[in-house]
């Protein structure tokens, strides 16, 4: 138990230490991210958090992908397009609205390439602690119903700084993961849907900023 206090406590202060300084995410409400390297600093260490550190002390999840049917491959796949669409269609929402101008260095191939490294790499950690080590943990030490309530929970809380929407959309979607990672008996699938909402809304932002930039 200590190890998930320790990574999440930890988390949270760093989170809380960047949150303030307007660099929690790419985009913060109707503003591109402040300090890049903050940016960068905050998934490097949710990696080293959320991966590295619990694997040194944990029994690593489940990764075995040939168990699964043709049922839960298909179901994947459409969860992972459709999340994909819907992130796709709000991130061109919101940001085509936006009016702020970005510093061209932000959009240039060093920060992009070193950010959506970091960011894809921090999404498989962060999928691997919360649906993997955390809810294999959970389930055996207070059975899954308590479990999930447990992820969810804690999913919600370390989305204190995004935003009431960001929160509430916790919810349910921590409840889908867990659900998927459940049934699958891997984080895998947690990992691939996450990252189907993650990347398709940064790349939106990097495609339409740029658009405005060179108009």
């Amino acid at each position: 138990m200590w190890t998930f206090v320790v990574s999440s406590v930890a988390f949270m202060l760093i989170l809380y230490f960047v949150y303030r300084r307007n660099s929690i995410r790419l985009l913060n409400d109707d503003a591109a991210v402040k300090h890049p390297a903050l940016l960068l600093l905050l998934n490097f260490s949710g990696i080293v958090l959320f991966g590295i550190f619990p694997a040194m002390f944990l029994p690593f999840p489940a990764f075995e992908i040939s168990g699964w049917n043709l049922t839960q491959w298909l179901t994947l796949v459409a969860l992972m397009c459709a999340t994909a669409a819907v992130a796709w269609n709000v991130a061109d929402r919101d940001l085509r609205k936006s009016r702020f101008t970005v510093n061209p260095a932000l959009l240039g191939f060093g920060f992009l390439g070193a950010y959506f490294v970091l960011r894809i790499l921090f999404i498989i950690c962060y999928e691997l602690w919360f649906r993997g080590f955390l809810l294999d943990f959970s389930v055996e030490k207070y059975g899954t119903v308590t479990a999930v309530v447990i992820n969810v929970v804690l999913y919600v809380l370390l989305h204190a700084f995004n935003g009431k929407r960001e929160m509430i959309s916790c919810v349910p979607f921590g409840i889908l993961l867990c659900a998927m990672a459940l049934w699958f008996d891997s984080p895998l699938p947690a990992i691939g849907i996450h990252l189907a909402l993650t990347v398709p809304y940064d790349v939106q932002f990097v495609r339409i900023k740029s658009e405005k930039n060179s108009s």
